[in-house]
């Protein structure tokens, strides 16, 4: 049977279309490896601020922080700080992961996709299990502003802990894979930013503590370093020549 001439030309082009924003292979195991060393450390503090959590309904720097914070009256910073909270609410942290791991998917990166979707659900099971176990309380209105009361229990901040771990991977996604470019740079501060944002934005809405925050951000910081690696073994088995230095 002859060739499909137009599946030829696809072939053909798909490297070349690709090889424009991604960078080779190898490159992108050796940018890679930083991950691991970097959040290693968080689970021991993690775990130092859970237990100090479980016994403590807040700490006093948390409540002067937290004022200061909600203290910030600059135009448009309420409504900056609603807007990424509300990415975290109810149903739409399942509509991102999902949208984002499909299209991923449909990109033909399909590691990249899987791993997406499977962390960030897992994720998301591990950090109620957290909440659960440490049964910390909300802040409360006499103690600083709360704008919308939340029966679920405050450490860590569940929204953190998500956009820690969407946006995070990600980001790092981004990192690892893209050419150096304008494009990659608008990509990594976007990511950062909602990263940064969505935990001021717990604290000023009295959604949580800035305690509940940092444990929020270690603890998303810590499923992240799995998720990436489990990314790496799941592309050494699919390109075992790159095993060594993924």
């Amino acid at each position: 049977m002859a060739d499909d001439p137009q599946s030829a030309s696809d072939a053909i082009e798909e490297p070349s279309l690709q090889s424009e924003v991604l960078v080779s292979a190898p490159r992108a195991a050796e940018k890679a490896r930083w991950a691991e060393k970097v959040f290693i450390a968080a689970l021991a503090v993690f775990a130092a601020l859970a237990v100090l959590a479980h016994h403590y309904a807040y700490f006093e720097w948390d409540v002067s922080l937290a004022r200061n914070i909600q203290s910030i009256s600059l135009p448009g910073f309420r409504a900056a700080m609603t807007a990424v909270s509300r990415l975290g609410d109810r149903w739409i942290p399942s509509a991102l992961t999902a949208v984002t791991g499909i299209a991923l998917i449909a990109a033909r990166l399909r590691p990249e996709g899987i791993i997406l979707l499977a962390g960030t659900a897992s994720g998301w099971l591990v950090n109620t299990f957290c909440k659960l176990l440490i049964a910390r309380p909300r802040p409360t209105d006499a103690l600083v502003n709360v704008v919308t009361i939340y029966r679920t229990d405050s450490f860590p901040s569940g929204h953190v802990v998500f956009f820690t771990e969407f946006f995070g991977f990600l980001f790092f996604l981004a990192y690892v894979l893209l050419k150096r470019g304008p494009l990659r740079f608008v990509v990594l501060i976007v990511l950062s930013s909602f990263i940064v944002l969505v935990g001021i934005s717990r604290v000023y809405l009295g959604a949580h503590w800035p305690s509940d925050v940092i444990g929020a951000y270690l603890a998303g910081g810590i499923w992240l370093m799995v998720m990436i690696k489990a990314y790496r073994r799941m592309k050494a088995k699919r390109n075992p020549e790159n095993a060594s230095t993924l």
